[in-house]
């Protein structure tokens, strides 16, 4: 097993008095001390600093900065002729951070661009950018010390917020162990027969492609843009053809977000979340027909700025992103908490607010496989994202995966061996997850059977919280082709009432665990519920039992991996009073309540063309229905007449392991 580790900046301000170190975030004020190591940030001047960066062992190089891990009096010297050197810090004397020279500013009531640039000028800064999604922030860079710089502006009330930015510690949130296609993806679909994974459970994927495939004439997904924001994607896989949409990669300041020599993460993650499905070859993906978005960020060893981040989130939220999957975050097992800077909270804050037409947009991050409590993780943390664990084959969580009051929903993944140590450091993987990976030897699987395929074009045994939260993003595609209308709020709603209670925990009154959140998301569950409450009759949808077709990856043999668009079925089947395969409703009635964007008072009608329900006859409290609208033959206590379940009963028979 192999831990990666990553640096991204993220945005936090500080001030440095001689004896006294410290920055503000959001009005605390957070202490520093300096250390070993050092940034230099290059000035604009012609003679280029690449000679003396490559005899001193720079660890990274972005743009005009170089951080070092030591530097002789002689080198700083040298260096300070052409540009600044900044110490390396200690945040609460644990977390090691680098300074960039940039200072992030919040300063509301500036009318355009050319007023923010005279502000920071007259500031002492130089304005490099303006965030679209994080109102009210700007970039720039400090023509001093950007510690002391943004004392400054906060003690002085210069401006409402400033936040220095820093290169940090991330990893990516996987297990890649050194030991060693549908029927092997029990994380899809389990009934408990196959000898070589150790339980029953599931998120029941594959049932949920079942009820999309009758309903809406496909497996689901076609509506919906998912973004993953990850370390690169391998874009010529024979499993992600036509999947992948624009994309981009701010490691290389391109768009073709290819992965680099150890960058191997991001192609898995894409293949559990929408890897190609019903195309005859390798792996399925939980959303067959979502548009993947591919952002790449470096995540290798010291990496980039916070900036990227903001601007791979920003990137996503431009490109129309549906759902934002994040299998990335702090480093684990440290102990100590690591924040969100306050840029990036007000950013995600929006994201999820005012995304896809005011619905909110859906981020996701994984909880993290530290074993550890998910509070000193600020950003699974967070409370405008969904934090997603891991649950085993077996129903129980998985070792390795972080717990506590943030932790919102598990999605099953691989068990980590634990006689070889601890969740990190133990020994094989246990039912691991099929997925693609980097075609050839370029990937976790170099080209051995025992490691997947014999080609080295998928693996076998990924897993951790990594796998999980693109799992639950991908389920997360079906949710809202179900139901496009679904707010972010809604979703989370439907989630919580319909996972499953798996593990041996009591859940308290609200349904909720210190391991488990809210349950292990069952897809099938989820995705009747998304229909229901978008008027589709659900009552004989039927989840947790055998899947309703031979092969569930390959439902339209005749036009395998196209969509199928639902055609209306007209007089031959509307007007049967049955609801069949397309149609919407067949002369039932629907309680008003259970429809999305919909007072809540009152009974809707099917309309006559079965595709859709009429809403006139809803109302809301306080309102008077209109005349004629109550149904004479359903006027007293009798509502025989309505097909839709309540509350308590998405209509689907759950099996819980």
């Amino acid at each position: 097993m192999k831990k990666i580790a990553l640096f991204l900046v993220v945005l936090l301000p500080l001030f440095m008095s001689a004896e006294n170190l410290y920055y503000y975030s959001n009005g605390k004020k957070i202490p520093l001390s300096e250390t070993s190591g050092y940034t230099f940030v290059q000035d604009g001047t012609s003679k280029s600093v690449n000679t003396f960066a490559k005899s001193l062992n720079f660890m990274l190089r972005h743009e005009n900065i170089y951080l070092f891990k030591k530097l002789s009096s002689k080198n700083i010297k040298e260096l300070e002729k052409i540009g600044k050197i900044l110490p390396a810090y200690k945040r609460n004397g644990k977390e090691k951070v680098y300074a960039s020279g940039m200072v992030f500013v919040k300063i509301p009531g500036m009318k355009d661009s050319k007023a923010a640039e005279n502000w920071c000028k007259s500031n002492g800064l130089k304005l490099l950018k303006k965030f679209k999604y994080a109102p009210d922030w700007y970039l720039a860079s400090a023509n001093g010390d950007p510690i002391k710089k943004s004392v400054e502006l906060v003690e002085k009330k210069i401006a409402e917020q400033a936040e220095p930015s820093f290169f940090m510690n991330f990893e990516k949130r996987t297990y890649i162990p050194n030991d060693p296609l549908f029927s092997n993806q029990w994380h899809l679909y389990n009934d408990g027969t196959n000898p070589n994974v150790s339980g029953s459970d599931s998120t029941h994927v594959a049932e949920a492609w079942d009820v999309l495939r009758q309903i809406k004439g496909e497996l689901g997904g076609s509506t919906v843009k998912l973004a993953i924001i990850d370390d690169g994607f391998d874009l010529n896989h024979e499993d992600f053809q036509g999947r992948f949409v624009a994309g981009h990669d701010f490691a290389d300041g391109d768009d073709m977000p290819n992965p680099g020599a150890q960058d191997m993460h991001g192609t898995s993650v894409a293949g559990v979340a929408g890897g190609a499905t019903d195309n005859g070859i390798g792996i399925a993906g939980a959303c067959p027909n979502c548009q993947l978005i591919p952002i790449r960020m470096k995540m290798s060893g010291i990496t980039s700025l916070d900036a990227s981040a903001i601007e791979a989130f920003e990137w996503a939220a431009s490109a129309g992103a549906d759902i934002i999957s994040n299998s990335w975050g702090p480093t684990d097992g440290t102990g100590q908490f690591v924040d969100m800077n306050q840029t990036l909270k007000d950013l995600v804050a929006n994201i999820t607010t005012t995304g896809r037409n005011g619905l909110g947009t859906i981020i996701l991050f994984a909880a993290g496989n530290g074993g550890e409590s998910i509070e000193t993780d600020g950003y699974a943390s967070n409370p405008n994202v969904f934090a997603i664990g891991a649950s085993n084959a077996a129903g129980m969580k998985a070792s390795y995966s972080d717990f506590g009051n943030s932790l919102d929903f598990m999605a099953s993944s691989c068990d980590q061996d634990m006689n070889g140590g601890d969740a990190w450091s133990g020994g094989g993987v246990i039912d691991g997850i099929w997925t693609t990976d980097n075609m050839g030897s370029g990937g976790y699987n170099a080209g051995n059977e025992n490691d997947g395929d014999a080609l080295g074009n998928y693996t076998n045994s990924f897993g951790g919280t990594s796998s999980a939260c693109p799992l639950a993003a991908g389920i997360t595609g079906l949710v809202l082709f179900a139901n496009p209308n679904l707010t972010k709020e809604q979703v989370y709603g439907i989630y919580k009432e319909t996972s499953d209670k798996i593990g041996a925990d009591a859940y308290d009154g609200n349904g909720f665990s210190m391991n488990y959140g809210y349950g292990r998301i069952n897809a099938c569950k989820a995705v009747a519920k998304a229909l229901e409450m978008a008027g589709t009759d659900v009552s004989s949808v039927e989840c947790g039992g055998d899947i309703n077709q031979s092969d569930p990856v390959n439902p339209d043999p005749g036009n395998p991996g196209t969509p199928t668009e639902p055609t209306n079925p007209g007089s031959t089947s509307c007007g049967n009073g049955t609801v069949d395969a397309n149609e919407v409703c067949d002369g039932n009635t629907i309680e008003c309540a259970n429809l999305a964007s919909t007072p809540k008072n009152g009974t809707a009608k099917c309309t006559a063309d079965c595709m859709g329900w009429d809403k006139s006859t809803c109302y809301d409290d306080g309102d008077e229905p209109q005349a004629g609208d109550i149904d004479e033959e359903n006027s007293d206590d009798d509502n025989s007449g309505a097909s839709s379940k309540s509350s308590d009963d998405s209509g689907c028979a759950i099996t819980l392991i």
